[in-house]
């Protein structure tokens, strides 16, 4: 039997859908997302997802200085959904957005609501900031027409929604460089059918 095409060393056991051969589990779990550009459908990745254990770095928290609390998320449930699906929408064209580039685009939108745009330079992510504002912008044109969804969807509420967004991106960060744990928590965590349709 032939060796794993890594560590020419171990006997293969998986097939990397990523690399298109076969390596061995030692490999696959030590180059998952670091030199292995895994895509969100493999199965060796979601079953790794289940055992990861995080650990929250408060003191880098973004925008410690924004305050979110329960009442608020409650008030602001369907824009945290809906912008939860612009972002997944706004990756979902390109196959190999990482959580890194996903949080520099939010971070990137953040600073257009607060009136200092600054698109990101990195192609990826300033592509899905693109199609995030590009969302956005036709949900604001439909919105503008209803007095009352303007009092509900404020630019403050949308400020602190992408804050707290922000901040799940932080906590979902596993360290890896091609980590994409945010982008399976965001497609795991929408209600059926909101990547495909919104509104």
């Amino acid at each position: 039997m032939p060796a794993c095409q890594i560590c020419d060393t171990r006997k293969p056991k998986r097939y990397c859908t990523s690399r298109g051969e076969n390596i061995c589990t030692q490999c696959c779990a030590t180059e998952r997302e670091v030199s292995i550009n895994c895509p969100l459908e493999c199965v060796y990745l979601q079953e790794s997802r289940a055992h990861a254990k995080l650990v929250l770095d408060v003191s880098t928290m973004p925008h410690r200085d924004v305050q979110i609390d329960e009442r608020f998320l409650q008030h602001a449930d369907v824009t945290l959904i809906l912008f939860s699906a612009f972002f997944s929408r706004a990756a979902m064209p390109i196959p190999n957005a990482t959580d890194a580039e996903m949080r520099a685009a939010i971070e990137a939108v953040i600073q257009r609501f607060k009136g200092a745009p600054a698109p990101p330079e990195e192609a990826i992510a300033l592509q899905i900031y693109d199609n995030f504002c590009a969302e956005y912008d036709k949900f604001r044109a439909e919105i503008t027409k209803d007095q009352k969804a303007e009092s509900v969807f404020s630019d403050e509420t949308f400020v602190r929604v992408l804050v707290f967004i922000a901040r799940v991106a932080h906590g979902n960060n596993n360290g890896r460089p091609l980590c994409r744990s945010f982008l399976h928590y965001l497609r795991a965590t929408l209600p059926p059918n909101m990547e495909a349709s919104v509104g």
